[in-house]
């Protein structure tokens, strides 16, 4: 300490006194942050658990410069002294008043860029082991344009000793802290996306609400999320429902949080890279403990579900030992979900978890679950991601195709999938023939569907586009009354739905420019449908001109 000039003492937080200080010989300015331990023993053990700070170089984390243990003879206690660099910024806390006085929303931009920049810094923190243990807004700075640091950390001995947190803070501090922080005295990097998440709900609701019922709806966070109501945006309030879950287990870490679309956005905005934010293995752990069995391999599956290479590995192991995942199909389907959830961007691992769940789906229970942890619209969205991908798009509608015939996709996912299935990539005739098959057996099912109605003529309009095949077996479905049939009777209970009607007369034009199908339709009296439909939809200009197109091609064949 007789390195330092004390030049003036801000008001004492909870865990400690922070000082202004002047360095003697360089005369450069220092925050200077000393921190009562109980016991000589603590403030050592909490100096060694802080010394990781020293290392600790990000833009948007201030920079601590020494530590060390000191005796404060006025109140005859071990301090644990902390020197900081004195970045001249207002507090998060002091802007977040300003609005809530001004009753003045945050902009969408000032928003991304604090996100941005703290899942940056913590994503940086946690990839060390490093926790803050004490996220809120007065330990947030900021600068006028728009740069966040994170200061003011807490320890482990410190923050888990119950007689120092129940006398040093107050109850309104605690609204920032996550239910076990609070309850059972546990932190863990979820527990600073916990409070992450209640900065950043503050920021949300600072402008309706006064200091004291924000407050309060932090603290409400500990027994529902219902304080997420206020929330108008839905990126937020998903991503809010996230960082908020009240088991930890459940709740997001930061390398999640970096895929949410939201995220991504902030990364992009203050200047990071969402790719760049991955999780590494911690010191000593080397890779799956593959010869400890299957069980053991896939609990570390579970553990480093964010390491790109350790999700990599796992997968290509369980591909080889087909028999050991066989065995564990529930908490295989269950990792394997998880790795492609966390790692969408990732060609590599979206290829090697499809091949290994299409090798899965022989099981009935495997197909159930695939379902059920919402792996299909996964599914669906990696092929629009990837449209070109012929290793990826094949057993991916392989997939879908499975729980489809299953009936396991519908009516939820199945109009999303039968349009991606058909259009995107059946090419061998027996799958063309198969999925004709299946779109009439979905008319049969969901008649009352309109959504389901309209996806499948859609679908067919695709198959019939590139395949006469298609056309051909719409005219005779096995142990089926003519396909025409169910597709005009589709249409007559949806008449009203002008979208309906129209992608009805779209499937027709596809279907009438195969010639050999003419006669079965005139022998149905589509003729006459699509007469209705001129008369009925007159004034639909898209509508009347693909019926008048049909009708002009079967008259002329005529």
């Amino acid at each position: 300490m007789e390195n330092y000039v004390v030049v003036d003492v801000m008001c004492p937080g909870s865990f400690g006194i922070t000082f202004f200080v002047e360095e003697r010989n360089s005369g450069l300015e220092y925050t200077l942050k000393k921190v009562e331990c109980l016991d000589e023993t603590r403030a050592n053990r909490s100096l060694q658990e802080a010394l990781c700070l020293i290392d600790v170089n990000h833009p948007n984390i201030v920079r601590y410069r020494e530590l060390f243990v000191l005796w404060d003879k006025h109140i005859t206690s071990s301090m644990l002294s902390m020197v900081m660099d004195c970045p001249y910024m207002t507090t998060l806390k002091i802007v977040i008043s300003s609005q809530r006085e001004q009753k003045e929303k945050f902009e969408d931009k000032y928003l991304q860029m604090f996100l941005g920049q703290m899942v940056d810094a913590l994503a940086y923190l946690h990839n060390r082991n490093i926790l803050h243990r004490n996220l809120k807004p007065s330990n947030i700075l900021m600068s006028s344009d728009s740069v966040f640091r994170i200061c003011d950390f807490g320890t482990a001995t410190i923050t888990q000793d119950r007689t120092k947190v129940d006398i040093r803070i107050k109850e309104n501090e605690k609204c920032w802290m996550a239910p076990e922080s609070v309850m059972l005295l546990q932190w863990s990097d979820k527990s600073d996306i916990w409070s992450l998440g209640c900065v950043l709900l503050d920021m949300l609701i600072c402008h309706i609400l006064n200091e004291e019922a924000s407050l309060l709806q932090l603290s409400q966070l500990r027994q529902d999320l219902s304080p997420l109501d206020l929330i108008i945006c839905k990126d937020f309030r998903k991503l809010l429902t996230r960082m908020l879950s009240h088991n930890p287990e459940n709740r997001a870490n930061v390398w999640v949080l970096a895929n949410e679309a939201v995220v991504k956005q902030s990364l992009i905005l203050c200047g990071s890279s969402p790719h760049s934010i991955k999780r590494t293995l911690p010191q000593g752990v080397t890779g799956p403990p593959f010869h400890e069995g299957i069980d053991s391999v896939l609990d570390f599956m579970m553990t480093y579900t964010d390491v790109e290479a350790i999700q990599l590995s796992v997968l290509s192991y369980l591909l080889k030992e087909e028999r050991k995942a066989m065995s564990r199909i529930g908490d295989v389907v269950e990792a394997v979900t998880s790795a492609m959830l966390s790692h969408s961007e990732s060609a590599c691992i979206q290829l090697k978890s499809f091949q290994l769940i299409q090798l899965l789906l022989t099981a009935e229970e495997a197909c159930e679950l695939i379902v059920k942890l919402g792996s299909v619209h996964h599914v669906l969205n990696t092929l629009k991601d990837y449209p070109h991908e012929k290793d990826i798009i094949i057993p991916c509608c392989k997939i879908i195709q499975c729980t489809l015939e299953k009936g396991y996709g519908a009516p939820e996912s199945f109009p999303d999938a039968v349009e991606t299935l058909c259009i995107v990539a059946l090419h061998e005739e027996k799958d063309i023939e198969k999925a004709t098959c299946l779109l009439i057996h979905q008319l049969k099912s969901h008649p009352n569907e309109a959504v389901i109605v309209n996806h499948v003529f859609v679908a067919m309009a695709g198959l019939i586009t590139t395949s006469e095949t298609a056309a051909l077996q719409l005219l005779h479905v096995p142990d089926e009354i003519n396909g025409v049939y169910h597709i005009m009777a589709a249409r007559r209970h949806h008449s009203d739905y002008p979208k309906v009607t129209e992608n009805f007369c779209h499937l027709l034009k596809q279907l009438v420019q195969h010639d050999a199908v003419i006669p079965e339709l005139l022998a149905k009296n589509v003729q006459e449908e699509l007469g209705q439909i001129l008369q009925q939809y007159e004034s639909i200009t898209e509508t009347v001109l693909l019926a008048q197109d049909a009708l002009s091609k079967m008259m002329s064949i005529k």
